[in-house]
């Protein structure tokens, strides 16, 4: 659904643009939704909720904190990629993945509050260093070309 809208409303400006560059932040928030959705049934399975799919429980209090830290993560990135705004494709591009690499960075900082394992924290720290240059590189675009 998000992906009619938005390309209903980016459709006169989409002439010779690469889809890819559009569709593979909306495949994240895609992703991200079906997460949230996933650790939502997770809560609600312990509720006997009728019609939800039995999910695994977690291990302990803390990764079910660390779960609702990730979906809170989740929600807040998709609602700064979809409320981007820019006059034109290429700066819209740039809003749209500061939202996405700020939402993967708060992500692995949830892992690294949370998580205990070491090869994940590891992922983790090093999602937080690659989406920093670049949500910083983003940042220097969108100021540079007036955003």
């Amino acid at each position: 659904m998000a992906l009619y809208i938005v390309l209903g409303l980016l459709g006169p400006r989409l002439e010779g643009f690469e889809m890819r560059t559009l569709l593979y932040p909306l495949l994240a928030m895609t992703l991200l939704s079906g997460m949230a959705g996933t650790v939502q049934a997770q809560s609600m399975s312990s509720h006997g909720t009728p019609g939800m799919a039995a999910q695994p429980q977690m291990k302990s209090s803390r990764d079910k904190t660390g779960a609702d830290a990730l979906k809170s993560d989740g929600m807040r990135m998709s609602r700064g990629m979809m409320s981007a705004r820019a006059p034109d494709i290429d700066l819209l591009w740039a809003k749209v993945m500061i939202a996405h690499h700020q939402g993967a960075i708060d992500m692995s900082q949830s892992v690294l509050k949370a998580g205990d394992d070491p090869e994940a924290r590891k992922l983790a720290q090093a999602t937080i260093d690659e989406n920093t240059k670049a949500k910083a590189d983003l940042e220097a675009y969108v100021r540079k070309h007036g955003g």
